[in-house]
């Protein structure tokens, strides 16, 4: 059977000509001056052509010339859709090589090409949240929203689903255990937000026991599909919209394919999986075990974001409940209001990453006329979207601990980036203070004694 196959694909795709034959009598009749205008070459090489088509019942002649018949007009429209598709994976080769398909069954994977029939939005390194932002837009107008989320693709205290809700949109979520823990609050109450969704009638909640490693939110006109890489960290830039009948079909069958075998879940029974996690997680603690934050850090130590952008910080909000961290997380979207922060809590210890460009200056204010990291007072990271040696140079003359471009990739590295620099801080702070008390106790064995 499959060496049939092969040969009909062989004998299908063996002559160019026949293939663009095919395609450019895929809407219409066309005479041998129209066929050689558009495909060039000689008259006599394409009538050979056609003639063994017109053997093969791929091509008919009528008054205006040569058509397709109907089993010509079903080979054309396969052509021109696996064409498409081979486009579309072409246009990112590298999105496809360096992310996890396999939450994608194989049915779905031999009907991607749906995917493709329609407009396309994805991130590019220039814009890696474009997509997140525009999904942000569009569910707000959705009237219906399916979902898998074995992530949390927005903080908790986004209201993007409860709004749906409010004005009457129906909402299906599809969730992973571990994804619940996060609707419930360190006292094991749950997210008031959250809990207000119960209420109405068009909401549906649902657990998943499959290991779903893709996101992905279907409504009545797009398909949001968001993937893995390959070291099993969810890609924020990888979300890609899809609109258009075709993939509304391919992603309702995604969301079909993970919701068999779902089980409905209530209030009463979240909060009894929350207080199960924390019990392992205790047990865990006390067997010495411990997975996520170094566990010497000061619970106290906060994380202060100096951003404004709405979308840029809710993503990075984001990014560090998802890594485990523990620490407060303060967002300011000033410089005025992050200087008055800084100054009130003088006593603490705290991180602050801030965006180089601000709208009432620059980040590297926050510095004042520091020429290293302790001169500064607090550590810190400069944020930037663009890639700019001289603005790196400015940032660590100016006594930031570190630079980091907004792509991808390293704002999913955030969370490990601020652990090193409260690290490096820490360290830096203990060697200054000993070297400090090793030069008071050597200027008092210097002074005369004093009777």
């Amino acid at each position: 059977m499959r060496e049939k196959s092969v040969k009909l694909v062989r004998a299908f795709a063996s002559s160019e000509l026949r293939m663009n034959i095919l395609l450019c009598l895929k809407n219409e009749s066309k005479d041998i001056k129209d066929l050689q205008a558009e495909l060039g070459g000689r008259n006599t090489t394409i009538l050979h052509a056609l003639r063994d088509m017109s053997d093969s019942d791929l091509v008919a002649r009528d008054r205006d010339g040569y058509k397709l018949t109907n089993l010509g007009k079903l080979k054309a429209g396969l052509l021109s859709g696996i064409l498409r598709t081979l486009n579309k994976l072409e246009e990112r080769p590298g999105y496809w090589l360096n992310h996890d398909i396999s939450g994608i069954p194989p049915v779905l994977l031999e009907r991607i090409g749906m995917l493709f029939q329609s407009e396309i939005i994805f991130s590019d390194p220039s814009e890696p949240l474009k997509s997140h932002e525009t999904l942000k837009s569009m569910l707000a107008r959705s009237k219906s929203i399916r979902a898998v989320l074995p992530a949390l693709i927005f903080p908790n205290g986004s209201d993007a689903f409860i709004s749906a809700l409010r004005r009457g949109s129906c909402l299906d979520l599809l969730l992973t255990e571990e994804v619940t823990g996060f609707l419930i609050a360190s006292d094991g109450v749950l997210d008031p937000e959250f809990k207000k969704s119960f209420k109405f009638d068009n909401f549906r909640l649902r657990l998943s026991r499959d290991d779903m490693k893709l996101v992905l939110m279907v409504t009545e006109s797009f398909v949001y599909l968001g993937l893995f890489r390959e070291d099993g960290v969810y890609d924020i830039a990888s979300g890609t919209i899809y609109t258009g009948e075709c993939a509304v079909t391919w992603g309702t069958k995604l969301f079909e394919y993970y919701a068999d075998g779902s089980v409905g879940l209530g209030e009463e029974r979240l909060l009894e999986m929350a207080s199960s996690q924390r019990r392992v997680a205790a047990e865990m603690a006390g067997d010495g075990h411990f997975d996520g934050e170094d566990p010497s850090l000061d619970g106290s130590e906060a994380i202060i974001l100096v951003e404004d952008d709405v979308g840029h910080a809710a993503l990075i909000h984001r990014i560090f409940e998802e890594s485990g961290s523990r620490r407060e997380f303060h967002h300011l979207a000033n410089l005025r209001d992050a200087l008055r922060w800084i100054e009130e809590n003088r006593g603490r210890t705290f991180l602050v990453i801030a965006d180089y460009l601000l709208p009432d200056g620059c980040g590297l204010d926050l510095t004042g006329n520091a020429e290293r990291p302790l001169e500064v007072g607090f550590p810190l990271v400069i944020l930037t979207g663009y890639g700019s040696e001289k603005i790196a140079v400015a940032a660590f003359k100016s006594g930031a601990m570190d630079y980091v471009i907004k792509d991808a990739e390293s704002m999913q590295k955030l969370p490990e980036i601020a652990r090193e620099a409260l690290q490096k801080w820490r360290k830096r702070t203990s060697r200054d203070s000993a070297e400090e008390g090793l030069k008071s106790l050597e200027a008092e064995k210097a002074s005369p004694l004093k009777i």
